[in-house]
């Protein structure tokens, strides 16, 4: 099994991401994919014989334009390790309740060359 590459999960999160688009100009458009790679994510790369464990919790959000013409090229990508929390709601509130909240870090993958 080989480790994914940053065109794989440019692929990956393009495909099965949200995908978000604001008008630029003429046919083009200013574009996000965000997703968060979860166990069945791992388990569907893992068929196509990509090891992807080590995006197990992190988000990948792409930033680039899209165009009629030429599709899609993303120019920024971001990379955030999404960690789940509870916190107590105040009595007066809602008693004895948790929310759960999340938060983001930066995280800085490694591909193989």
């Amino acid at each position: 099994m080989k480790k994914i590459t940053e065109q794989e999960i440019q692929e990956y999160v393009s495909e099965v991401g949200d995908f978000d688009k604001e008008h630029r100009k003429g046919s083009s458009f200013y574009c996000t994919a965000t997703h968060t790679f979860v166990a069945s994510d791992i388990a569907d790369l893992a068929d196509d014989d990509i090891d992807a464990e080590a995006f197990f919790g992190v988000q990948v959000t792409l930033h680039g334009t899209w165009d009629d013409n030429w599709g899609c090229e993303w120019e920024e990508v971001i990379y955030e390790k999404v960690e789940a929390y509870q916190e107590l709601v105040p009595e007066v509130v809602i008693p004895e309740h948790y929310v759960t909240k999340y938060k983001t870090s930066a995280f800085k993958p490694v591909f193989e060359e």
